[in-house]
């Protein structure tokens, strides 16, 4: 193992501080994230790549910049309730100014929440497959996270990240939303950084239709990346239709 430190949560009121995460002096080389993700089950520890460097951003930027949310707060949340609240949330009525969103934003649906997409094929080995992924997100900027949590979508309420803080005020509800994407797309958490989010996924959308309906769930995760980069929903679909990793970033 590289040499590193462990972070503790400093949140006001608490006790002895916990540990929030390990993280490395030095970017990992991807063959000791491949070992740490297999030894994960008896060592209870993630293996993640986190943007964190003091070097690059100062202040630490990722781990511990609000306080963490425990795992009871993430299972209150169903996947469905999520995205249906913040679905109603972004296209609500703005007083007498009409609909926050034109319909084409939102096509091919309307104003009312089309629900969660149907689970995806299987295409590969979810581990593997974030293993084979890894590289493409290691560069000098990079770390190693060790968080102690049961499975990666955890790691977005339990590090105290705040990426999505212009989003949504807890992080609790998109944890919910990604552990549902790990059980239907074979998602695996790859990189975390002060705004971002790298995903791999084993079992995308290959048809139409079914990528717009994973778009939708993505808009109401992360509308910033679908509206600023792609436009619209139908847009995005097409975009994230067969691919093996999503990214996600807020404004």
């Amino acid at each position: 193992m590289p040499a590193g430190e462990l972070l503790t949560d400093q949140s006001p009121g608490k006790g002895d501080p916990a540990p929030l995460c390990w993280i490395s002096d030095e970017r990992p080389s991807p063959h000791l994230l491949a070992a740490l993700r297999t030894d994960h089950e008896r060592t209870g520890l993630w293996p993640l790549l986190l943007c964190d460097s003091n070097e690059v951003y100062g202040d630490r930027c990722t781990v511990g910049i609000v306080p963490p949310e425990p795992r009871e707060h993430i299972e209150r949340w169903h996947a469905a309730d999520v995205m249906a609240r913040i679905w109603d949330g972004l296209v609500q009525a703005e007083d007498d100014l009409g609909p926050a969103y034109e319909l084409e934003v939102l096509e091919p649906f309307g104003y009312d929440c089309p629900g969660l997409a149907a689970e995806g094929n299987l295409l590969a080995d979810p581990d593997i497959l974030a293993n084979q992924q890894v590289p493409r997100f290691v560069d000098a900027d990079t770390r190693l996270g060790l968080v102690p949590v049961e499975r990666g979508a955890d790691v977005l309420a339990t590090l105290g990240w705040s990426g999505a803080a212009n989003h949504v005020s807890r992080t609790a509800g998109l944890a919910a939303m990604a552990r549902s994407w790990e059980e239907r797309f074979g998602v695996r958490l790859l990189r975390l950084g002060p705004d971002r989010l790298d995903l791999s996924v084993a079992a995308p959308p290959q048809e139409m239709h079914h990528a717009a309906a994973v778009a939708a769930e993505h808009w109401t995760f992360c509308p910033d990346r679908i509206l600023q980069e792609s436009g619209s929903i139908s847009a995005y679909a097409r975009e994230i239709r067969g691919r093996r990793t999503w990214s996600f970033w807020w404004d």
